[in-house]
């Protein structure tokens, strides 16, 4: 039988380190999607625009994805929480999905009790109720949500999570430049106009020496990052870049302007890989500093998930705390706290510089929660997350098949949704052992069942 899972810390820990401050704070963890409406209920954001040209177009896939499998990922560490979720469509018109809810709550059944976050599923944003006193903390504003209270100000958020905003924080960053459109909201709505200042600011890219990043403002899970090494890259990156540009130039009225949701952010490439920090800032300003991770990225950018190494968090910790601290102060002034996750390189001169910052919960923020579980009580020195896996399995056969290694606890179920038919999953894993070669041996073995086409 597979172990309990109990976690050093959790987010209500964390939250209760702000002095004076007794809002009674409820999660919501759904990513909001762009293009595509995930269900009928959630409407796409107009106010919060966001971009995601790289991602899934499929309705169904992106659904499983960013309305459950992440608020699984980034809830499982809520701890006594309430965490709201939505909904799926089911087949007919007004019918509900309810194997989600069941895949959720089979997830938050490996918990201890005491700190296991308390879901609610509700079909519409009009559904969520939040009790006198209490705050809404979100993954990522969205405007279906603007009418409740929140912990942090939606645009105070959102403003936090843009890479325009990071290049002029003051925080050491990478070379960049940044271009905004000139255009106002009405001047939006001309198409020959939108054609021209479309030329006009990948004129940047095409002239541009290689190599270079090219960073849309607010994209996630490098969904709009891309990177630009060849000519080939820069041709191909054009292409998505002409008809994403057009699109975020139509996400321009009257609600966001001053939050300059229209802006390409083109940076220098730093050679080397990130270390992905997690930390958790009270409202006193001070950083925990809860992980130092590696990153899994794909070729094209992509984050895939990431890799702790336990032994050696403490001089790790002790190495990223003072750009930590830089990084709350930006974060202090904005007026966000919370969970959050920043991407560090390190340049020549072994300067630390920010590549990212996420304002939220990360991929990576649960593997520094489970070093007692792991580490401590198991011995496993190493442990990895993987984000998304497409299996051809269901809930039931995975168990089945990988019951040795779940009761031995060097699996943990971070996220799991069946696609319809329930023969084939959506899901996110998080795999430990006694080294990296242990955990990349069981990681490969897991994915030999990845669907393909995905």
């Amino acid at each position: 039988m597979s172990p309990t899972i109990e976690f050093d810390s959790t987010l209500k820990d964390l939250y209760a380190l702000s002095p004076g401050d007794d809002a009674d704070i409820h999660l919501c963890y759904t990513i909001p999607t762009v293009q595509v409406q995930m269900t009928k209920k959630i409407p796409i954001c107009k106010k919060y625009a966001y971009q995601d040209p790289l991602s899934h177009k499929d309705r169904g896939v992106q659904a499983r994805i960013f309305a459950q499998v992440v608020p699984q990922l980034f809830g499982i560490i809520a701890g006594n929480m309430d965490l709201i979720m939505f909904d799926l469509d089911g087949q007919g018109r007004d019918d509900v999905d309810l194997q989600p809810r069941v895949d959720t709550q089979n997830v938050m059944q490996q918990i201890c009790e005491r700190q296991r976050p308390t879901v609610t599923y509700v079909r519409s944003p009009s559904d969520v109720v939040i009790p006198e006193g209490g705050k809404l903390g979100l993954a990522n504003p969205m405007d279906c949500l603007e009418h409740l209270p929140a912990a942090v100000p939606l645009e105070s958020h959102y403003r936090a999570l843009s890479k325009r905003e990071l290049v002029f924080s003051g925080l050491p960053t990478p070379p960049s430049i940044v271009i905004d459109t000139h255009l106002n909201p009405e001047q939006v709505l001309d198409p020959q106009i939108r054609a021209k200042e479309v030329a006009q600011m990948l004129s940047w890219i095409q002239e541009k020496n290689l190599p270079f990043v090219v960073k849309l403002p607010q994209a996630l899970s490098g969904q709009g990052t891309f990177l630009i090494r060849s000519e080939s890259d820069r041709s191909g990156s054009l292409e998505v870049l002409s008809q994403e540009v057009d699109n975020m130039l139509v996400q321009l009225n009257d609600s966001n302007s001053h939050l300059h949701p229209t802006s390409i952010v083109v940076q220098e490439i730093v050679p080397g890989s990130a270390v992905a920090i997690s930390l958790f800032l009270p409202k006193n300003g001070e950083p925990i500093l809860t992980s130092c991770c590696d990153q899994f990225v794909s070729e094209d950018g992509h984050w895939d998930g990431g890799h702790i190494d336990y032994s050696q968090q403490s001089h790790l910790k002790a190495e990223y705390l003072p750009i930590a601290k830089r990084i709350a102060t930006y974060m202090s002034r904005l007026g966000y706290y919370g969970p959050l996750g920043a991407d560090i390189m390190t340049d020549a001169e072994g300067n630390h510089l920010v590549i990212d910052l996420n304002t939220r919960v990360t991929g990576s923020h649960p593997l520094g929660f489970l070093k007692g579980f792991f580490s401590v009580t198991r011995g496993f020195n190493d442990a990895a997350v993987f984000f998304p896996l497409f299996i051809n399995l269901s809930l039931g056969q995975f168990r089945e098949i990988f019951s040795t290694e779940l009761d031995e606890g060097r699996i943990v179920i971070a996220g799991w949704c069946h696609e319809q038919g329930l023969q084939s999953s959506v899901t996110t894993i998080i795999v430990a052992g006694e080294d990296q070669e242990r955990v990349g041996a069981l990681a490969q073995r897991i994915k030999a069942f990845a669907t393909l086409g995905h």
